[in-house]
């Protein structure tokens, strides 16, 4: 066996740390009842404790509790708005056993937000000082934007503004739909050439109404070939570097994009400075061998179809377009820790259903 074939052997399967977490969660649980319930050293004898275990079990797993009633105390999982995070933590709540005085939820859940306000600063965000519109791109037509209208808008206030909306938006929508449904967001204030305004109670069936039409309208779309030959590009970084890029351009011309509306970008770094910013011989091959490990991994299920890569300046980032988040999320991580035998590694997962992040490969041509 080649050295290349063990940097991506899997190895073998560790104990379930799902099982293990709630085990240890289930003998501490009555404990961390009364300190939540007590709320006076929460944050040193539960979050400080809670905290480093979630670390240890996935990074980017985030939490909030409380008092539920008087008699049950809720520990919510978040992923702060990081999607490829989120099937994680899906995943921990469904192996949670019950527990008689807690409620375990996944992601901060939607709420009726008539009777509640988000202040910030010295800004109130709720109902009525909130209003929508839809923004309409004819070369866009499935994707779905709105402006938000804050009646108290200022431009010096823009950030803290933008905030509180997100914040209220979780709220509204809960986590899991604020961080999916939406493709486009704008916050304005009034204005008199605006359409007509929608109340933004009513932005949850809006957008429930947009996504079931848009998922009837692709369900029978037929995925493209993926054996086809990549286009080679070449150009030059800012930094004067070249860069080399391996394209799938039928598919990047392909008609049916919003069919696969995420986009999984992985990013490895290398040292290429001895070779003007492109991989060495070796680092070349065991990318390679990479390409074709996560081609294995991520096209035979449908789940996602390879857009390309491209190497220079000391980075070389693998490109591929998915049906959903949670899959790739998933097998990516259980590439991780090979692939940081040999390269610094991050990857990301964002919702681009025209895959405009690629245009510039086109332009290009």
């Amino acid at each position: 066996m080649s050295i290349i074939k063990r940097f991506f052997q899997k190895k073998s399967a560790p104990n379930n740390p799902y099982k293990e977490f709630w085990n240890w969660f289930s003998e501490n649980e009555k404990k961390f009842f009364d300190i939540v319930k007590d709320g006076e050293k929460i944050d040193e004898a539960f979050f400080a404790i809670l905290s480093p275990r979630l670390e240890q079990l996935h990074k980017g797993i985030f939490f909030l509790s409380g008092m539920s009633d008087e008699n049950i105390a809720e520990l919510i999982l978040t992923a702060d708005g990081i999607v490829k995070n989120i099937v994680f933590i899906e995943e921990l709540i469904e192996a949670a056993p019950l527990f008689p005085n807690w409620k375990i939820t996944a992601l901060k859940q939607a709420v009726d937000m008539e009777d509640w306000q988000i202040g910030i600063e010295d800004l109130i965000i709720n109902s009525p000082s909130l209003s929508f519109f839809p923004d309409e791109y004819p070369q866009y037509p499935d994707e779905i934007a709105i402006t938000i209208v804050y009646q108290d808008y200022s431009t010096e206030e823009h950030g803290t503004i933008v905030s509180g909306i997100y914040m209220f938006l979780d709220n509204l929508l809960g986590e899991l739909n604020a961080g999916v449904q939406l493709d486009q967001i704008k916050i304005q204030g009034p204005d008199p050439s605006y359409p007509d305004l929608i109340p933004i109670a009513k932005l949850p069936a809006y957008l429930n109404w947009r996504e079931k039409e848009f998922i009837e309208k692709y369900e029978s779309t037929e995925i493209p070939d993926d054996d086809i030959p990549l286009t080679t590009l070449q150009a030059t970084s800012e930094n004067e570097m070249p860069l080399i890029a391996s394209i799938n351009m039928p598919l990047l011309n392909w008609d049916a994009k919003p069919s696969f509306p995420w986009v999984l970008r992985l990013e490895l770094q290398y040292n290429g400075q001895q070779n003007d910013g492109l991989p060495n011989e070796s680092d070349f091959e065991i990318l390679n061998e990479l390409e074709d490990t996560l081609l294995d991994n991520l096209l035979d299920s449908g789940m996602c179809l390879y857009a390309g890569r491209q190497v220079g300046s000391n980075m070389c980032e693998f490109y591929f377009t998915c049906k959903n988040f949670r899959e790739p999320s998933k097998k990516v991580y259980e590439l991780t820790p090979e692939i940081e035998q040999n390269f610094k590694f991050e990857y990301f997962i964002y919702r681009d259903k025209y895959w405009r992040s690629f245009e510039h490969f086109r332009v290009a041509l």
